[in-house]
C-alpha cells in the first residue's frame, strides 16, 4: 500500500466519520421534533377528557338538583 493509497482511505474515513456525525444529529433533530409532537397530542386528548369531564360535572349537579327539588 503506497503512502497515497492510505492517505486517501484515511480521508475516505475522515468523510464517513464526518457524514455518520451528520446522521446522528439529523436523528436527534427528528427525534425532538417526534416528542414534541406527540406531547402536543397527548395535550389536544387532554382538552378532550378535561370538557367532558366539566360537562359531566355540570350534568351531575343539574342532575343532583332535579332530584332534590323532585324530592321536596
Amino acid at each position: 500500500m503506497t503512502m497515497s493509497d492510505r492517505q486517501e482511505k484515511q480521508k475516505k474515513l475522515a468523510e464517513l466519520r464526518e457524514a455518520i456525525a451528520r446522521l446522528e444529529a439529523q436523528l436527534e433533530v427528528d427525534k425532538e421534533l417526534e416528542l414534541h409532537q406527540a406531547i402536543d397530542h397527548l395535550d389536544e386528548h387532554f382538552e378532550v377528557v378535561e370538557t367532558k369531564f366539566n360537562n359531566l360535572k355540570i350534568f351531575w349537579s343539574s342532575l343532583k338538583s332535579d332530584w332534590r327539588s323532585h324530592k321536596s
